[in-house]
């Protein structure tokens, strides 16, 4: 019986082994419709960052061509006024902006403060050219218009005919206007 018993046994667990095992085996149907699902949205994803990526190529592309245009006109001018010992500073410099061009963005620090600076001091240069026009035009009109004693006198009023001096002055017969500030300032 014990033979019996253990065939029943074996006999009993093939039986329900198939049974397990479909219960701990899971739709596969649905396992390939979610991955079918994420394999979908992956491309998606892949799709929206490559036309992210592209998009901001352009950006970085246009931004670029801006600073270098700025570099090229506005920072070389302040890079030439100012004075170096020795030029391959001024070289080095320039290749370093170059770089920072290439590989950084306009809302770097360094970047903003070369542009800073160099506008600076094309608007220090601006403002040094026009009172040097002022000055120009002020000598002009003080050596042109005003050089001789004819050119001060302006509408119809005429030089006096004989230069006057103090001795020419009279001295009036009533009190002088010191007299009365004396005279007022003692009253009180």
């Amino acid at each position: 019986m014990s033979e019996n018993a253990n065939a029943d046994t074996n006999s009993k667990e093939h039986a329900k082994a198939p049974d397990n095992a479909t219960e701990k085996q899971p739709d596969m149907g649905n396992i390939l419709a979610h991955i079918k699902n994420l394999e979908v949205t992956k491309q998606d994803l892949e799709k929206a960052l490559k036309e992210a990526t592209e998009r901001n190529q352009k950006l970085s592309q246009k931004t670029r061509e801006g600073m270098q245009s700025a570099l090229d006109t506005l920072m070389k001018k302040w890079m030439d006024a100012v004075e170096t010992k020795d030029d391959r500073v001024k070289h080095d410099f320039k290749g370093g902006l170059e770089k920072l061009v290439s590989q950084s963005a306009e809302d770097n620090g360094v970047w903003q403060m070369m542009v800073a600076a160099s506008s600076l001091h094309a608007r220090q240069l601006h403002d040094l050219d026009e009172m040097q026009k002022e000055n120009t035009m002020l000598k002009q009109r003080v050596d042109g218009i005003y050089a001789t004693p004819e050119s001060r006198t302006a509408g119809g009023k005429r030089p006096a005919e004989e230069q006057l001096d103090r001795q020419s002055v009279e001295e009036s017969q009533g009190p002088t206007i010191w007299d009365d500030f004396a005279a007022s300032v003692g009253r009180f």
